[in-house]
């Protein structure tokens, strides 16, 4: 008897991890040089809620070329701590550009699995206003025809992707008479925590399953 109240309590916390629903807000501003990029990550209507905050981030000379240094605000639960800053060198540039060339040659093979999940994602809330000026007339017309083109072809991508919920609040202002440029872009996405797991899995499978297969194909030493 007992054991079926412990096989129940195990049933009941996998519908709860499954039936979680995930919130993901992206905010990113940039006013002339300065960036600003908050991430927030919560669950159950935002009861449980981790955010990140690079209200700082600078590029710096040094010998071993420029350092991108940020400083990251974690706000966890409404307290609020100061992260170290982190200075990204030439050689960590280089460590991400090798993932990111590694992940690009997995993305063939985990494309399907991703297209699935996406599907699942809604999108609630997007939004890209954009401020510019580029000194002149001319140029500033031209500048923001090319800004639109690429809003649009952008979101078209996107909404190809996610479900949309909401239509797209897309600007661009034009500074006819000085050298300018401000964005502010936001985006929230909902899915169920369930959807995520599961993708994981397929994902983790299907790489072992690869692993497996190239280790069998190559070919053994004499």
């Amino acid at each position: 008897m007992f054991g079926w109240w412990i096989l129940l309590a195990f049933l009941l916390i996998i519908v709860l991890i499954a039936i979680t629903p995930m919130r993901i807000s992206l905010y990113y501003g940039r006013v002339e040089e300065n960036d600003h990029l908050v991430v927030e990550i919560s669950a159950w209507f935002r009861l449980i809620r981790r955010k990140y905050e690079l209200p700082h981030i600078t590029i710096k000379q040094s010998e071993e070329g420029p350092k991108l240094k940020a400083k990251v605000e974690t706000v966890n639960q409404q307290t609020k701590k100061d992260e170290r800053v982190r200075g990204i060198g030439r050689r960590q540039v280089k460590k991400w550009m090798h993932n990111y060339q590694d992940l690009l040659e997995r993305f063939h093979d985990f494309k399907p699995v991703l297209q699935q999940f996406a599907k699942k994602v809604r999108c609630e809330r997007l939004e890209w206003h954009t401020v510019l000026g580029a000194g002149g007339a001319a140029e500033t017309g031209a500048i923001l025809g090319a800004v639109w083109a690429v809003k649009s072809m952008l979101v078209a991508v996107f909404s190809h992707a996610i479900s949309l919920r909401s239509m797209p609040k897309l600007s661009v202002q034009p500074v006819w008479n000085q050298m300018v440029i401000h964005t502010q872009a936001r985006v929230i996405l909902h899915f169920w925590l369930g959807h995520a797991i599961v993708m994981g899995i397929r994902i983790l499978l299907r790489w072992r399953r690869e692993r497996s297969h190239k280790w069998e194909t190559t070919p053994s030493g004499a």
